[in-house]
């Protein structure tokens, strides 16, 4: 549906995706930026938009399916309160560190890219952090993604990655500290003078471990504001900063969201990962030099197929099918050839002893985090089979360097970049 329409001065109009908008006169206001006359933009379907005319304009606006156009109710936009708030942001001071707390679904995304669009239409230097981890938009889950914005834009997902760093699930609740690893190392790198910084979080925001969490990387970051997009979390972090030399806000959220529904999510995951791995290169490293992050079966004590006879018992007929076999603490780790199955019940271990069965070809899948000479986190990886006989490990990488390590993560892809599941034991 392609409808023409004039806005006058001042007046919102609000777009939902998928969509298209061409300015043919005027000039609006879309996601914190301006656009002018020969202006066109796409809206996802995902995606739902404000457009305020800050001069009588004309547009033209094609509907995809499922897209509309209405105008909001009285209180439904909040664009004047963000405006406001960017001008007193940008008038108070240089070297921004923002950080975005909020709900699901509260407009943090939304307002990243606000405050991101106002301050590049000053001339400044902008990083955007995006710490959620389960649905990030600049680079793949399970990451940390930075991105530095030379132009306006709408999305997120508009921007490359300047950076990204490997946490290895898909929710900090899973992978606390690895989380904070990966946190620190981006502050490190990017807080520096004559930069304005802007971190988006993800809406894990219920229980105490999760505000423990939000409170850690403020620490980290020690911001010149908190946003927040919710009462009772301003009220808590308020009151949990409070006499401390930043500001905490409560910034005013859309009452307008257009909602994704699960399926949405996880397509728009998939979407990620197939467009990072859409070139990668096959990699054989060598186990024997590898440094390695989060593994429990390859960094063990090597055990033969005797030596594992001291720790536990295997039924005869399946000692063949052992292809390597280590001890790490109080946990054997045994790698069964592929097809063979072996419980528990049939394997008799030693007192104090915990056992760990995984089978040749449960690693294929596995997303890891590429390591360079300074141990530091530069990208991620996809592994495709390990060689236990010679100690090789083959993965999928885009990362074109040297390799020292890997920092083996929870999450497996299919061969379709597809989520799996979480891995809840150590396969590797």
């Amino acid at each position: 549906m392609i409808i023409s329409l004039t806005v006058d001065e001042g007046k919102v109009i609000r777009v939902s995706g998928p969509a298209s908008i061409e300015v043919l006169s005027g000039e609006v206001l879309v996601a914190g930026a301006v656009f002018q006359p020969s202006s066109k933009l796409v809206i996802s379907r995902y995606r739902s938009y404000g457009v305020k005319a800050l001069k009588r304009s004309e547009l033209k606006v094609v509907l995809g399916d499922g897209g509309s156009l209405d105008e909001p109710q009285q209180g439904e936009e909040v664009m004047d309160s963000w405006i406001k708030l960017c001008e007193e942001l940008i008038n108070l001071r240089t070297d921004l560190r923002i950080i975005i707390i909020g709900p699901p679904e509260a407009g943090k995304t939304s307002l990243t890219a606000f405050i991101a669009n106002q301050l590049l239409q000053r001339g400044r230097e902008v990083y955007i952090v995006d710490a959620d981890i389960g649905q990030e938009d600049i680079a793949i889950p399970c990451t940390i993604g930075v991105a530095k914005p030379k132009d306006k834009f709408i999305w997120l997902r508009e921007l490359q990655p300047l950076m990204m760093k490997f946490v290895g699930c898909n929710s900090p609740q899973y992978c606390l500290a690895q989380f904070i690893t990966a946190f620190q190392e981006v502050i490190n790198d990017v807080c520096r003078p004559g930069v304005d910084l802007i971190v988006n979080t993800d809406g894990w925001v219920t229980g105490y471990n999760a505000l423990e969490l939000k409170q850690l990387m403020i620490r980290m970051l020690r911001p010149t504001h908190v946003l927040i997009l919710d009462e009772e979390l301003f009220n808590y972090f308020r009151n949990s900063f409070k006499g401390y030399g930043f500001e905490v806000l409560l910034i005013p959220r859309p009452k307008f969201i257009k909602e994704r529904s699960r399926e949405d999510r996880r397509y728009l995951r998939h979407h990620s990962y197939l467009k990072l791995f859409s070139n990668v290169r096959r990699v054989e490293l060598d186990i024997n030099k590898l440094v390695l992050i989060n593994s429990l079966v390859l960094t063990g004590k090597e055990l033969s197929i005797d030596e594992l006879s001291n720790y536990v018992k295997i039924p005869d007929n399946l000692r063949s099918g052992v292809i390597y076999a280590s001890v790490l603490a109080n946990t054997v780790n045994i790698v069964l050839r592929k097809g063979l199955r072996l419980s528990n019940e049939e394997v008799v271990c030693g007192e104090g002893l915990e056992l760990n069965i995984v089978n040749e070809g449960d690693e294929k899948g596995l997303l890891v985090g590429v390591l360079d000479r300074n141990l530091r986190t530069v990208s991620v990886g996809i592994v495709e089979r390990v060689d236990y006989l010679n100690k090789r490990i083959y993965v999928l990488t885009p990362w074109g360097d040297e390799i020292l390590g890997l920092i083996i993560g929870r999450i497996k892809l299919n061969e379709r970049y597809e989520e799996v599941g979480r891995v809840v034991k150590c396969i590797l």
